[in-house]
């Protein structure tokens, strides 16, 4: 028997849709994750066979030129498409939170190159940010070309499935880190053009291109008595990820108040090439550093200095202008504190073996709080690894970091950069989504005002023949100056309107949200609230009843969604 009388023929159809939406996002998104990756590797190895040979000072300055040439680009192309600020992962989880809005698809596609340029170059930036942002453009795109009764929040997450998919071959983790880190629920409806996307992302890379996962790992067995240095890894690594999230955003904040996006990158570029010439595992990707330590072929000191260069070159690169991603750096900061975690563990006589579980376990408890995602991080561990033991340590490591940075700092950094710009994702979806309606969509009253000269009887005499008991007074351009209550009106009747206006009044502009009303409305005591157009003429007035309506449809509407 068939749900909602749905017909064969109209499921069929349903699925079909369903198939060919996720087929065609995790086709694009595939190609497009894998062309990111491979196209950053080319142009990254061409500049290091030119440092090839060459003294630290000559290599230094290779790498210096490559960061000065990527830095003009990054700013000519800020210029040219004129770009406010640069977007990434925070806007696609926007995105679906507010399925009625605009995707900022352009900018996404803008934002990417000039991430494909940072990292290139050998900035110290993430490509999983990028590519996860480009993965929900090309599903906001596909939409646009291609509409179906699928909402829009489901092809931004079937993009970011596919990005993610193809970049760490974890099609199970896609859809899992989508579903938490993304659309924040899990909803039937979702989950199958979520799954197709996934992995057919999985299937392009092995077809089309030369590549496997980019980390390495060879698992082994667990002791299970290094749960408390787990447990210690999963608080310092929690500690790492507030202090790299916190000075990301401190730095990004001093670089914007000095107001010169060119002096910026530029000096992006070369505190880089310091960096990477003094500790040239901190340039770039930094993946195959990585692979450096899952392998154990560094020592306790090299670590800690990795470590540190990391942090300071991504602060600086990201912080200042060369955009970029926050995964990667996160990855390889949490390897390096895994790593120097294990050494520990090798003194307090456990077996050296412990020194891959605890690097990989590093690596999750940083990024899980990081990117919000912590059992989609788990599931990526899993995949990548797997290994039962190491996903179990894992979990544990990351529940303690997660715990930890989501009371001293936030859910993740992206929620952090929402707050910062007025959106609390906390808030939930439905509250979210009175953003998308302005008042001029509610049911506003028009109403006769009353003019400035107007007498307090004639006030009263309007007012009884509206049935109102609150006059609105306009000048002579129609602009509202203020409201005459009826009992001021009868108390001074020879009066003129214009001096018994009470000038502390609540107001409501049209292209006001229903956020906004809703927040006016808690305040206002009175018969309605006035509302006026960007000119500041009156066009008519609003119930608090019309505005807890249209709040209750709006939350309605969106629960609706959820429940498929």
């Amino acid at each position: 028997m068939l749900l909602l009388n749905t017909s064969p023929k109209e499921l069929g159809l349903e699925l079909l849709r369903v198939l060919f939406v996720g087929v065609v996002i995790g086709i694009l998104g595939g190609l497009a994750a894998n062309l990111f990756v491979l196209g950053v590797g080319a142009i990254d190895g061409v500049i290091r066979q030119q440092m090839a040979g060459q003294s630290v000072l000559s290599s230094g300055l290779i790498r210096w030129a490559a960061l000065i040439v990527g830095a003009f680009c990054i700013y000519g192309l800020k210029q040219a498409f004129k770009m406010d600020r640069w977007h990434g992962p925070a806007d696609a989880i926007l995105g679906a939170h507010r399925p009625d809005a605009a995707f900022p698809a352009r900018q996404g596609f803008i934002s990417t190159t000039a991430a494909f340029i940072s990292a290139s170059a050998g900035a110290s930036v993430g490509q999983y940010g990028p590519v996860l942002h480009f993965g929900a453009s090309v599903g906001a795109q596909v939409r646009a070309l291609f509409p179906t009764r699928l909402t829009p929040d489901i092809y931004v997450a079937c993009g970011v499935a596919a990005a993610i998919s193809a970049g760490f071959g974890a099609p199970i983790a896609a859809v899992v880190l989508v579903s938490e880190a993304i659309l924040r629920h899990f909803a039937i409806r979702a989950v199958a053009p979520i799954t197709v996307s996934a992995i057919v992302a999985t299937a392009v890379t092995p077809l089309f291109f030369d590549r496997v996962s980019p980390y390495s790992v060879s698992a082994v067995g667990t002791d299970w008595g290094l749960l408390p240095i787990v447990l210690g890894l999963g608080a310092c690594a929690a500690l790492l990820a507030i202090v790299f999230m916190r000075s990301l955003l401190m730095t990004a904040a001093w670089a914007k108040a000095r107001n010169n996006d060119l002096a910026m990158v530029l000096l992006a570029a070369t505190l880089m090439a310091i960096i990477g010439m003094l500790v040239p595992e901190a340039v770039g990707l930094g993946t195959q550093s990585v692979n450096d330590l899952l392998a154990g072929e560094k020592m306790m000191g090299e670590a800690v200095l990795m470590l540190l260069a990391k942090l300071a070159a991504t602060v600086v690169c990201i912080g200042l202008g060369l955009v970029g991603g926050v995964f990667s750096p996160a990855l390889f900061l949490g390897a390096s504190l895994g790593y120097l975690a294990g050494f520990i563990a090798v003194g307090l006589g456990y077996d050296p073996s412990a020194v891959v579980m605890l690097t990989v376990v590093g690596m999750a408890a940083v990024a899980g709080s990081v990117i919000g995602a912590p059992i989609g991080v788990v599931l990526i561990v899993f995949e990548f690894t797997r290994s039962y033991e190491f996903a179990v340590a894992a979990i544990l490591a990351v529940s303690m970091s997660s715990f930890i940075s989501t009371r001293l700092f936030c859910y993740s950094f992206f929620d952090r950069q929402l707050i910062m710009r007025g959106f609390d994702l906390r808030q939930g979806r439905e509250f979210l989504s009175l953003k998308d309606i302005s008042v001029s969509e509610l049911e506003v009253e028009v109403i006769t005002p009353v003019s400035e000269a107007a007498t307090g009887e004639e006030m009263v005499a309007h007012l009884r023949a509206s049935n109102r008991t609150e006059a609105y007074v306009v000048d002579t351009e129609g602009k509202l100056i203020g409201v005459v209550p009826i009992l001021t009106a009868l108390a001074e009747n020879s009066s003129a309107a214009s001096s018994l206006i009470n000038a502390d009044y609540l107001v409501l502009k049209l292209s006001d949200d229903l956020q906004q009303a809703l927040s006016v409305a808690r305040q206002f005591v009175g018969e309605a609230i006035p509302v006026i157009d960007d000119s500041g003429a009156l066009v008519g007035c609003i119930s608090e009843g019309s505005i807890l309506g249209g709040t209750l449809d709006r939350q309605e509407e969106v629960k609706g969604r959820e429940r498929n």
